[in-house]
């Protein structure tokens, strides 16, 4: 059984899903189960793989453990399984008696933030996206570009032909893409070798004119509409300013907004682009 529940954990983590793995590490008296039994739930709470018991005390831990997840914190929990005698008793309301108490872990599958192109706007954009923990990719197909003394806070620097690096990495919900290359042919190449993934956000820096072109040749490839719209492109929220810092600060913040489902003056508007 918790081989098989350790292997539900390991594919849930690898989808990049937000998961909660629940252990009871003390039991005392009549408990449902014994120490060292696990179950894996969701961000909603449910139930993914195994079990502690059923009944009252596990539909508890699955609440307790939806709240961890979203407050992004593991913690102990104990349950007394005796009825409940008034309003101010903790007690679960169970006949068999005893208490059980558990250990919640929880698993947040960490932000990456793919950054294709490694110019000016990738070496700030990488330095802010680190401040808010997110794990960085860089491509470059110039290795004198892509190098340690430009990023050296980034998680890894991929040199190399871009699509190729691009098809080789695990793209999750979790994935955020901001496609700035140093060429108009290398974006619209990245654009579609990344339409289909499942990337939380999808970015592409350009004036409108450029932005046009590629929705254009997207759609005379048969890409359909929908696929389109998750482009954010041009790119950024409207805060002002045309440095390299200030648009980068600009990319992460409609990258956060997105994460948090916030609704912002973004500088893309698809129903002027078709």
């Amino acid at each position: 059984m918790e081989q098989s529940i350790i292997k539900d954990l390991y594919q849930v983590l690898k989808d990049g899903r937000d998961i909660a793995l629940i252990t009871i590490v003390e039991a005392e008296g009549s408990s449902p189960r014994g120490i060292g039994t696990m179950m894996v739930v969701d961000s909603s709470g449910k139930l993914l793989s195994g079990t502690i018991g059923g009944g009252v005390v596990e539909e508890q831990a699955k609440k307790d453990a939806a709240e961890c997840i979203t407050r992004g914190i593991s913690k102990t929990a104990s349950y007394n399984l005796n009825y409940k005698k008034n309003e101010e008793d903790t007690s679960l309301s169970m006949l068999c008696g005893g208490k059980v108490k558990v250990f919640i872990k929880v698993f947040k599958k960490q932000d990456e933030l793919i950054i294709v192109g490694a110019g000016h706007i990738a070496e700030k954009l990488s330095k802010i996206a680190k401040l808010l923990n997110y794990r960085v990719m860089i491509l470059d197909d110039r290795e004198d570009f892509i190098t340690r003394e430009r990023f050296p806070e980034a998680d890894e620097l991929l040199p190399g032909e871009i699509v190729e690096q691009l098809k080789a990495i695990s793209i999750n919900k979790n994935t955020n893409i901001v496609i700035v290359t140093h060429g108009h042919q290398y974006d619209q190449q990245a654009i579609e070798a990344v339409i289909d993934s499942p990337a939380r956000y999808i970015g592409m820096i350009g004036s409108k004119n450029k932005v046009k072109t590629c929705f254009s040749i997207l759609r005379q490839k048969g890409v359909p509409e929908e696929k389109i719209k998750r482009i954010y492109s041009p790119i950024g929220i409207d805060l002002g300013g045309e440095t390299p810092e200030e648009i980068s600060l600009s990319i992460m913040a409609e990258i956060q907004a997105v994460k948090y489902g916030k609704k912002v003056s973004s500088l893309f508007s698809h129903s002027r682009l078709s």
